[in-house]
C-alpha cells in the first residue's frame, strides 16, 4: 500500500510540476499578446492621425482644384469678353482706315 501511496505521491509532484510549468508559459504567453496589443496600438496611434491629416489635405487640394477651375472659367469669360470688345473696336479702325489711308 505504501508503494501505490508513493506512486501516487510522485504522480502528484509530477501533476504539480506540468502544472506550474503550464501556468507559466500561459503567462509568457499573455504577456507576449499584451506586448503585440500594445505595439499595434502604438501602431495605429501614429497611423491615424497621419490618416486624419491626409484627409485633411486632400479636402483642401479639393477645395483649391474647385477654385482654380472657377478662375479659369472667369478668365476664359473674361477673354471671351475682351475678344467681343475688341473686335467691333478693330472694325472702326479699319473702317477709319478706309476712310483715312493718310492718318497712319
Amino acid at each position: 500500500m505504501l508503494g501505490s501511496i508513493a506512486a501516487a505521491g510522485a504522480w502528484i509532484r509530477n501533476f504539480k510540476e506540468h502544472y506550474v510549468e503550464l501556468q507559466s508559459l500561459r503567462e509568457k504567453k499573455v504577456r507576449q499578446d499584451l506586448m503585440e496589443i500594445e505595439v499595434r496600438l502604438e501602431s495605429l496611434g501614429k497611423q491615424i492621425p497621419k490618416e486624419k491629416e491626409f484627409e485633411a489635405i486632400e479636402s483642401s487640394m479639393k477645395e483649391r482644384a474647385e477654385e482654380h477651375k472657377q478662375l479659369n472659367e472667369r478668365i476664359h469669360r473674361a477673354n471671351e469678353q475682351l475678344k467681343k470688345l475688341k473686335d467691333p473696336m478693330n472694325e472702326q479702325e479699319k473702317e477709319k482706315e478706309k476712310e483715312n489711308p493718310m492718318e497712319k
